[in-house]
């Protein structure tokens, strides 16, 4: 049975562009590229929701500024594209972009805004992306939110008690659920990847660098996905 939903951590973008001798931009744009392509191949296999690990937070502070401004243009100019060929539109995907979307640039904030409300009515496909994002950071906030909540009187004591998965997602980043996690670039762990949503998901790690990942890479996840049996906790 091919999976519904799939997560993807695309590692291994700046590894890659030692590797081929290129330039940061030219290896994020074969990055960006290769993102374009999975979505194919993920329609092709059954696959109703896509969920990609674009920016971390760490990554957003830690890395130079010259490097986030390399990221932040390609994304720009991908987003431009987009809504310029009205390829979502046309697919009849809709695009949603979560994290710490308040730190990053306003005019890359801009184009999110305008690229989500452009695909708001769409319902084949979804594509979840994730900017500025880090699992720790998500938990607090939802934490904080409920803690204002219950301070104002939105939400009572009783409520509070009884609120379970489900009513607590709600306060999270996004509510995507991967039935599939697909890592690439020999990295064996989430490093903070949706820690509340893939409690029940079965992991795939690639040794292929993101750029270099291909079709038959794909499928062969998801023909790993079809081998395993979910039990969800039982």
């Amino acid at each position: 049975m091919a999976p519904k939903n799939v997560a993807i951590i695309p590692d291994g973008n700046r590894r890659y562009s030692v590797k081929a001798g290129l330039q940061l931009p030219q290896a994020y744009s074969a990055g960006f590229a290769k993102v374009r392509e999975a979505l194919d191949w993920a329609r092709d296999g059954g696959v109703r929701e896509m969920s990609f690990w674009a920016l971390s937070l760490e990554n957003f502070a830690h890395r130079s500024l010259v490097e986030r401004n390399i990221i932040f243009k390609s994304m720009a100019r991908r987003i431009d594209e987009a809504l310029e060929s009205h390829e979502f539109t046309n697919a009849n995907a809709r695009v949603s972009f979560f994290g710490k979307k308040t730190v990053l640039p306003k005019s890359l904030q801009t184009r999110i805004n305008a690229l989500e409300e452009s695909t708001s009515g769409n319902s084949d496909f979804q594509l979840n992306i994730g900017l500025a994002y880090s699992g720790q950071d998500e938990l607090i906030n939802a934490s904080k939110q409920i803690a204002l909540k219950l301070k104002s009187g939105e939400i009572t004591e009783k409520q509070l008690a009884e609120m379970d998965e489900k009513s607590y997602s709600q306060y999270l980043y996004t509510t995507a659920s991967p039935d599939l996690v697909i890592r690439t670039g020999n990295v064996q762990r989430l490093s903070g990847f949706l820690p509340f949503q893939t409690a029940y998901s079965e992991y795939y790690f690639s040794p292929k660098l993101w750029p270099e990942f291909t079709q038959p890479d794909f499928a062969a996840a998801l023909a790993y996905y079809d081998s395993t049996e979910r039990r969800f906790g039982k």
